[in-house]
């Protein structure tokens, strides 16, 4: 237990400082966990059996962030008709699917174990690192630190109220620890830290107004609720989708990069499912 609580407090203070300098710092860290959470799954596709084309998950990576780099840096005109993650995943996809049936094998396990890390975690990821090049820095950060951490708040209040309170089980097939009561017990706090987290901007801002120089109004705390239980229930669901890929290829865990915690993908599934919500959220919302 220990050990598993300095390695959270590690990765929550790397996150943080990731968080706090934006730019190619979270670039860099965001692709370097995004490599290794293919690199991850791949591992465990192996494992089942499986003989996916891994070179062509980790160049999507790498086009997924120079691309968006070329749009936030450049501003280049080619990004006004598609976007960048789009961009990159079309891309990887058409030249991985080409390299596959060029084999002239009937390789169809190979292409789906090739694709699907592609996309989960793969597009996930690339839509997360677009959250630092919203309109301005203050709408970024208060869009990063919910996404990284709605899952993180949920993950834990699930466990403490499951522990306590646990009755009924939620998806015993998949992953029979959890419970409907933990479940419940982590929406709420999902919410409640949704609503926290623009009130104390907001507080801060009108403290030291040069975090929001430009006075960027965000949406209303009602939706940051609502984006609260969203995020919160989608967290849940990447917990069970990487538990349900850990069944089939017959794993505890991705990896072992993180002491008691487990892989980056272990770390990250619930957090990705998030990220999407809060992506499609302040694009909504025109931030």
């Amino acid at each position: 237990m220990v050990k598993r609580v300095i390695t959270g407090a590690v990765f929550t203070v790397v996150l943080l400082l990731g968080i706090a300098l934006q730019g190619w710092v979270l670039r860099g860290l965001l692709l370097f966990a995004m490599l290794v959470s293919l690199s991850e799954m791949y591992r465990a596709f192996r494992r089942a059996g499986a003989d996916p084309v891994r070179w062509a998950g980790y160049l999507y990576c790498v086009l997924a962030v120079l691309a968006q780099s070329l749009y936030s840096d450049l501003d280049h005109p080619m990004f006004g008709e598609i976007s960048p993650p789009m961009l990159a995943l079309t891309l990887s996809l058409l030249i991985a699917m080409t390299v596959i049936v060029a084999r002239g094998k009937v390789a169809f396990v190979s292409m789906v174990t090739t694709v699907f890390p592609m996309l989960y975690p793969g597009l996930f990821f690339s839509l997360m690192i677009t959250l630092q090049d919203l309109s301005t820095r203050f709408a970024s950060t208060v869009a990063l630190l919910l996404a990284f951490f709605i899952a993180s708040v949920n993950d834990v209040f699930a466990l403490l109220v499951g522990v306590r309170f646990g009755r009924h089980k939620l998806s015993p097939e998949i992953s029979p620890k959890k419970s409907v009561e933990g479940s419940i017990g982590g929406l709420v706090a999902s919410v409640l830290f949704a609503v926290l987290v623009p009130v104390l901007a907001n507080w801060a801002a009108s403290v030291w107004p040069e975090i929001n120089p430009t006075g960027v109004a965000l949406p209303p705390l009602w939706a940051f609720a609502l984006l609260g239980l969203i995020a919160g229930a989608l967290s849940q669901v990447g917990d069970l989708v990487a538990s349900l890929v850990k069944r089939h290829c017959g794993i505890k865990d991705f990896g072992t990069i993180f002491p008691g915690h487990g892989g980056m993908m272990d770390r990250m599934d619930g957090i990705l499912f998030c990220g999407v919500a809060c992506y499609l959220f302040f694009r909504l919302a025109g931030l």
